[in-house]
């Protein structure tokens, strides 16, 4: 993997998903079958630390890629504010990070 920072989206699938597949779609964001946004420099090894908190049938989506942890945050947190502008509530499997707020 190189130093680049990742924006990325948890979706279900219908069936159970591949550890390894790792989808990219840029700007694709927000979207109504996202249950979960986030930031990570490693998206397969992230993807497998999600699936069996989150589940089997859980996908990943690269949706965004920065060179600096601070404009990828920045990003992030646009996306899931948007979200919840946009469907009228956070993503289902979506807590905040550092606040005691949980799903």
């Amino acid at each position: 993997m190189d130093n680049k920072f990742y924006i990325y989206k948890l979706a279900r699938q219908s069936d159970k998903t591949n550890y390894h597949f790792v989808d990219i779609d840029i700007d694709k964001a927000p979207s109504e079958d996202a249950v979960y946004y986030g930031l990570t420099r490693n998206p397969q090894k992230r993807l497998s630390q999600h699936r069996p908190i989150k589940g089997d049938n859980i996908s990943m989506c690269i949706i965004a890629e920065f060179d600096s942890v601070w404009f990828a945050l920045e990003h992030e947190a646009r996306i899931i504010a948007d979200h919840v502008r946009t469907y009228g509530q956070a993503p289902e499997l979506q807590g905040m990070a550092n606040s005691g707020v949980s799903q």
